[in-house]
């Protein structure tokens, strides 16, 4: 209605044109397959957006969930994607313009002559009349307005309003995709990173535990009791060992560094992470999770989209070999002095392609093979969902084995460090055999950190493959042990 006012104030600016305000604006008003085009833009899901651009603020104790929300954030890959969606929403607005009457008004003012210019057929009697030419000039003032409306095009409007819509809903589930990757992303980073600072604090243990090894040896070089090798032997095991502590400790600081890159932020602010050798297994049923897959997958539904939005495209081209009408009205005002004389005109038109030097023919034929290409595309991804989600199952299962063995190894390791060192302080027992139950328990500690993460990172793979918001299933295994600590 807002057009339509701004057009019938456009008209009131003149005397006596009610009726052919009228009949122009009843003219704008015929294209009934308006109201079939807006019918036809349906709601689109809404996904998390991220949120007007503030201060960045990272805890110093960082949560998985917060780390996702930063993502959410500020993370430009993200705001790429949603902003590319939203451009996309603007061409379904320029698609059904086309639905809209067009009106265009115009003004102008010359300074000109006003020769008589000789045309072909005038009689030769006709030019004793003619005055000569002059350089004299006259005003001229025009105005105009200009009403077009396309009424039926066979098909081509609604091809176009339909592709911009499938391709803004393509758009959206890119967006969605791209989340779920960039949230996989900053939970393994963060997994990486609460693994490497238990690690370091294995590394600092083990330190611990070598130097307590020297005292003993120390200690019982002096009264007699060891030999020099055990001495030797263990500053040996302590250097290894800082040089170990070393490493874990850059490590801490690399993956800290990937992590700020996970979620899109550039930050020197020092922070922790929550490490917690607990986990919530996953069911890793395979024909529950790809018929999941092929139900939730933002990427799939993207593909389907796409493929949706080029075979519009390609009837777009099929109904551009029909003809389209149309209805021109239009309103000018003109004179080379005021008052300005008035002219209005309402036609309709007809166009009707018949050769474009093959131009259609082609064109129609490129939308097929797109469409064509769009559908193997949908396969492929198909395809590729069955395969990853049965290689992250096998992971996850290996992931599970390996937690498993490493948890007995490491209880296996302690009794066998409880033994050796119980042998060599009563001198039943070597130093080689205690350096060695020491480095065992070493090596069972960092295995069980690696191997609990290694599940973690490996669900974590999972969830996304399968569709599923990482976000939400953060918050659901929070509330699970928020459970079971009450």
């Amino acid at each position: 209605m807002k057009i339509l006012k701004t057009q019938t104030f456009g008209f009131r600016l003149f005397p006596r044109t009610s009726i052919p305000v009228v009949v122009l604006l009843g003219m704008a008003m015929l294209s009934s397959p308006v109201i079939d085009a807006r019918a036809d833009i349906t709601p689109m899901t809404p996904i998390l957006a991220p949120s007007k651009e503030k201060s960045l603020t990272v805890p110093s104790h960082l949560s998985l969930l917060q780390a996702m929300e930063i993502t959410i954030d500020r993370h430009p890959q993200y705001k790429q994607a949603i902003h590319t969606a939203q451009a996309n929403k603007e061409i379904i607005g320029e698609a059904f313009s086309n639905y809209l009457p067009h009106l265009s008004a115009g003004a102008g003012y010359n300074y000109e002559t006003g020769n008589f210019v000789i045309s072909p057929g005038i009689p030769a009697s006709f030019l004793t009349l003619l005055v000569p030419n002059s350089n004299q000039g006259y005003d001229f003032y025009q105005a105009s307005f200009n009403l077009t409306q396309t009424v039926f095009t066979f098909g081509q409007r609604v091809t176009q309003l339909r592709q911009a819509k499938y391709a803004y809903k393509s758009s959206l589930d890119q967006a969605q995709w791209t989340l779920y990757n960039l949230l996989y992303g900053v939970e393994s980073a963060y997994d990486t990173l609460a693994q490497n600072i238990l690690l370091v604090d294995a590394a600092k243990k083990t330190v611990d535990d070598y130097k307590a090894q020297l005292q003993v040896a120390e200690a019982e070089f002096q009264i007699g009791m060891a030999a020099k090798f055990d001495v030797l032997n263990a500053r040996v095991n302590l250097s290894n060992a800082k040089l170990n502590l070393i490493t874990a400790e850059n490590n801490v600081t690399t993956s800290r560094v990937a992590l700020n890159n996970a979620m899109g932020i550039e930050t020197n602010v020092p922070y922790t992470v929550e490490t917690d050798l607990s986990f919530v297994p996953f069911d890793a049923d395979g024909t529950k999770l790809v018929h999941m897959a092929l139900e939730n997958r933002p990427d799939l539904s993207s593909a389907v989209n796409q493929k949706l939005a080029d075979l519009q495209n390609e009837r777009y081209y099929e109904s551009t070999f029909m003809p389209s009408i149309g209805m021109t009205g239009g309103y000018t005002y003109a004179s080379m002095f005021f008052p300005l004389t008035y002219n209005w005109s309402v036609g309709a038109t007809i166009s009707v392609p018949i050769f474009s030097g093959f131009l259609t023919v082609h064109q129609e034929r490129q939308a097929q093979k797109t469409t064509l290409a769009a559908r193997d595309a949908e396969e492929n991804v198909r395809v590729g969902i069955v395969s990853a989600i049965r290689q992250d199952i096998a992971n996850l299962q290996t992931a599970m084995q390996r937690v498993k063995t490493t948890q007995d190894l490491l209880a296996q390791a302690k009794e066998s460090l409880r033994l050796a060192a119980g042998q060599y302080q009563v001198g039943v027992g070597s130093a080689v055999a205690l350096t060695q139950a020491e480095a065992d328990l070493a090596a069972a500690r960092a295995q069980v950190v690696q191997a609990v993460y290694g599940y973690k990172i490996a669900r974590a793979a999972l969830i996304k493959d399968v569709g599923l918001d990482p976000l939400s299933q953060a918050r659901s295994r929070k509330s699970m042990n928020e459970e079971r600590v009450k």
